[in-house]
């Protein structure tokens, strides 16, 4: 079925869409300070966010989890990072998208909830982020242009 410009049909447009979020993921490993971020730096930032937060458990969690010692600061890093590439190449490539979905779902979660009300930039980001997800996991959009379709 093709949509009303007669360009492409609905389930190509669901391919672009997992695509260009396939993207942003991985925009997002590609503009960090790598070095830097691969060494912890970006922890004294989220422990900033955990100061006042309005989800009182969450802060804490994220505190005993993350932030307890130097090597926990510095494995939470290497996570993000694997993350954020891991949601990037499978949705990018479409393979095995509805784990790159959830994945996804995940981390912008988190950040949602991290940022809680202190980071309001970021919070229109991680709700549409998180609305194309659920839409690219319920949509099979992982069978259009995607590795998915060869392999299941």
């Amino acid at each position: 079925m093709e949509d009303f410009f007669g360009w492409l049909a609905r389930e190509e447009w669901l391919g672009i869409l997992r695509i260009g979020v396939g993207l942003w993921w991985l925009e997002s490993v590609r503009h960090k300070d790598l070095p830097k971020f691969i060494r912890g730096g970006s922890m004294g930032w989220v422990e900033s966010l955990t100061v006042d937060h309005p989800l009182p458990w969450f802060a804490a969690m994220i505190r005993k989890t993350a932030l307890t010692s130097p090597r926990r600061r510095l494995v939470a890093s290497w996570l993000v990072l694997a993350g954020e590439f891991g949601a990037g190449v499978s949705l990018t490539l479409g393979l095995l998208t509805p784990a790159g979905a959830i994945l996804g779902l995940f981390l912008n979660l988190n950040y949602l909830l991290l940022a809680g009300l202190k980071d309001q930039g970021e919070q229109g980001q991680n709700l549409m982020m998180i609305l194309c997800e659920l839409v690219i996991l319920g949509s099979g959009a992982g069978l259009i242009w995607g590795l998915d379709a060869r392999i299941f």
